[in-house]
């Protein structure tokens, strides 16, 4: 049966917060304590704790490293330091694999940054934050979509597999097909999904908004079924297949925070992820399973449990429990299993007709457990906003 990919995935990934600092003031950011603190983090401390990582016999094969902030491009001059080091290094065989990653808002990019970044492009990617048109950036962004447009370019030569993060709101949400559109018109490749938190207003409020957010999903499926050569963004391609995984132990993480993920504050403290921090809640949390063991019982018994993208440092900050899940996306996330059922039906019509001759009986199982995924989620999310 399929299982979670960090289950499987022989990967360690490090988060530094090079700054709490940020130059923007996004409306959906969940970091609510950013700019109170000057600290930094240094070089020489990210590079002790990276030389630990790449000699630990941990049974990880890859060492993934994530630049974050605030702004990480606040602190270029850090960042820079770092991978070069690192990069010089003669790290003993059999030596880890590696990858650099910096997520930025983009705006602080100048043209020696951008010399230093195309020469190191081979192993550190630059993920770029745009929220799709420029009306829907703006609103969401500090108006910084004029500050970043000249860089599309840039983006687009050096990392062009990879997705810009689309995030959406409440008041961009009817601009989500016309935004995955307009990224596209440039030439890169679009990752999008609604946030977890609470913004959707009351009962009725969050209806409409969910009738919205469906109507979007069915422009995009049939886009995306006319493009078969761009890459399918989350949204689009939930893995539908893990309805019929294991059940998950409680006291395990979705995504390997605390476990295989670990994140470094600019004072150099230690949390299973930023989330956990006092940049974002203001009873941080350093080790994820001594949180209450409290559990959202409605959750706990939804057929999609186990498919559900929840994430426990929202759940700590909202509820005070990693594992008593929010659920103020369900209605979304639900359409959004509705639409990778509609896509996945059109990107293999095949499923539905005679298994091909000399198909092996694994592949015969998998169609069968794709068929009756999509059915399961055809019963009971096709209506839920009728």
């Amino acid at each position: 049966m399929p299982e979670r990919q960090f289950d499987v995935l022989p990967v360690r990934e490090t988060v530094f917060l090079l700054t709490e600092k940020c130059n923007l003031d996004c409306v959906y950011c969940y970091e609510k304590h950013k700019n109170k603190s000057n600290k930094t983090l240094s070089a020489g401390f990210i590079k002790d704790k990276l030389r630990e990582q790449m000699l630990a016999d941990d049974g990880r094969q890859d060492l993934w490293i994530t630049f974050f902030g605030g702004e990480p491009l606040l602190q270029f001059e850090t960042l820079r330091e770092v991978v070069d080091w690192f990069v010089a290094t003669p790290w003993p065989e059999p030596a880890k694999k590696y990858r650099f990653m910096v997520d930025t808002n983009g705006t602080l990019l100048n043209d020696r940054m951008k010399q230093w970044f195309a020469e190191h492009h081979e192993h550190v990617v630059l993920g770029l934050s745009l929220d799709g048109t420029k009306d829907a950036h703006d609103r969401n962004r500090s108006n910084s979509y004029d500050k970043i447009a000249r860089h599309f370019d840039f983006f687009r030569q050096y990392w062009p597999e990879q997705p810009v993060k689309m995030t959406i709101g409440r008041d961009t949400l009817d601009q989500t097909y016309e935004g995955v559109l307009h990224i596209h018109s440039l030439g890169l490749q679009a990752d999008f999904d609604v946030v977890f938190e609470d913004v959707w207003g009351d009962a009725d409020s969050e209806r409409r908004a969910a009738r919205v957010w469906a109507e979007q999903l069915d422009k995009l499926v049939s886009f995306y079924a006319m493009h078969p050569e761009l890459p399918r963004p989350t949204a689009l391609s939930r893995d539908l297949e893990l309805l019929f995984a294991k059940p998950t132990p409680k006291k395990r993480t979705f995504c390997g925070a605390g476990k295989y993920i670990t994140s470094f504050t600019p004072d150099g403290t230690e949390y299973p992820c930023f989330r956990f921090s006092p940049i974002v809640v203001r009873e941080p949390l350093a080790d994820v399973f001594s949180a209450p063991d409290v559990e959202n019982e409605q959750c706990a018994q939804c057929a999609f449990e186990r498919i559900c993208t929840s994430c426990e440092g929202h759940n700590y900050a909202a509820t005070g429990s990693c594992f008593n899940r929010t659920n103020y996306h369900c209605l979304f996330f639900k359409l959004s299993l509705l639409a990778t059922a509609k896509l996945t039906l059109l990107d293999h019509p095949d499923y539905l007709g005679q298994a091909p001759e000399g198909q092996s009986k694994e592949e015969q199982l998998r169609r069968m457990r794709k068929l009756l995924a999509i059915r399961v989620v055809n019963d009971l999310c096709g209506s839920i906003v009728d």
